[in-house]
């Protein structure tokens, strides 16, 4: 079986080394909570290309790495799961970022940032010859927010000039400092995913106080992105999707296997199940899509090792046939 029978999908975003603090519950001032310390490879880019793969996709990453030990064993790692790494771009002299996450026994994860910007793609890096051919030649393009807001333009644009369009898919986490500058490409997204709050913050005033309740998903929200052209709005979280776009006006609950409020590595697995579906079917998403991409969800409940708990297309089957949590009986 070649690339083109399986399906191409690039994956644009980060790949970072993980440290996870499984908690009880999340540390208050002054009151300490009980724990364990991990460490794995993740980020919004691996987590999402390893996702694909497992799936069954072609799935080529473009991301960058340090130039340490920690970059080179995240590329033998994708390698591994068979990830095409010739765009990951080693960075010289410098380290691998490192992200914090203190996961709760719920599930609610938190997150701290590596503040430091110098192993990040960059606007040429998307010029290459090579990204140029990779974004193009795709089935389907899953761009997140992890890289700066320059990159994502570049890589709409990109995504714009192919002769034969790929689904243009972008998962709007981490939530960007400047939405305000992305407005004017919405209308090249085919399909935007993202919780309550990421989608809100797309269309929010830039001057309102951070305060301020997040709009209204149906009310607000959603119509305004359709607005602006956005194919399908998907709000994701806690194990639930609902979509809005021009066919589908769809809400979809969380499984019976869902036995967490959350888990960190649920909305990979949403939208690497979604290009799945996609990009095998060849045809737009439909509420079957949406319904397989919610229970994969489900799959990813895990505390540790965020990549590794990325389900197999059979282990999605078999939660995608469980009833949902409103088809059981009274």
């Amino acid at each position: 079986m070649n690339s083109r029978d399986r399906g191409v999908l690039t994956i644009i975003g980060d790949s970072v080394v993980d440290h996870i603090y499984r908690t009880d519950r999340l540390p208050a001032e002054g009151v300490p909570a009980r724990g364990r310390f991990e460490e794995h490879f993740g980020g919004k880019g691996l987590n999402r290309a390893v996702a694909a793969a497992r799936l069954g996709l072609d799935v080529r990453l473009i991301s960058a790495v340090g130039d340490d030990v920690a970059g080179r064993r995240i590329i033998r790692c994708l390698r591994r799961e068979g990830v095409d790494t010739e765009l990951v771009k080693i960075v010289p002299g410098e380290t691998t970022p490192v992200v914090a996450l203190i996961v709760a026994s719920s599930g609610f994860t938190g997150i701290i940032q590596d503040g430091e910007d110098a192993v990040r793609l960059s606007r040429d890096d998307l010029r290459s010859a090579a990204a140029r051919s990779a974004i193009t030649s795709s089935d389907a393009v899953l761009l997140t927010f992890a890289p700066p807001i320059a990159v994502i333009e570049q890589a709409m644009a990109v995504v714009r000039t192919a002769h034969e369009r790929p689904r243009l898919l972008v998962q709007a986490t981490p939530q960007t400092d400047s939405p305000q500058y992305l407005t004017k490409h919405l209308s090249r997204i085919d399909y935007l995913i993202g919780t309550r709050r990421e989608l809100c913050e797309l269309v929010a005033d830039p001057g309102r106080d951070s305060e301020t309740p997040t709009a209204d998903f149906d009310s607000e929200v959603a119509p305004q992105l359709l607005a602006h052209g956005v194919g399908c709005v998907c709000a994701v979280e806690g194990f639930e999707c609902s979509v809005r776009s021009a066919e589908l006006n769809l809400d979809v609950p969380r499984s019976l296997a869902a036995v967490l409020s959350d888990s960190p590595g649920a909305y990979a697995a949403f939208a690497a199940a979604l290009a799945y579906r996609m990009v095998s079917s060849g045809r737009p998403a439909d509420r079957g899509d949406f319904e397989w991409a919610t229970a994969a969800m489900a799959a990813t409940q895990s505390f540790g090792d965020i990549p590794a708990a990325m389900p197999t297309a059979g282990e999605v089957d078999r939660i995608a046939r469980l009833p949902a949590v409103s088809d059981t009986p009274d």
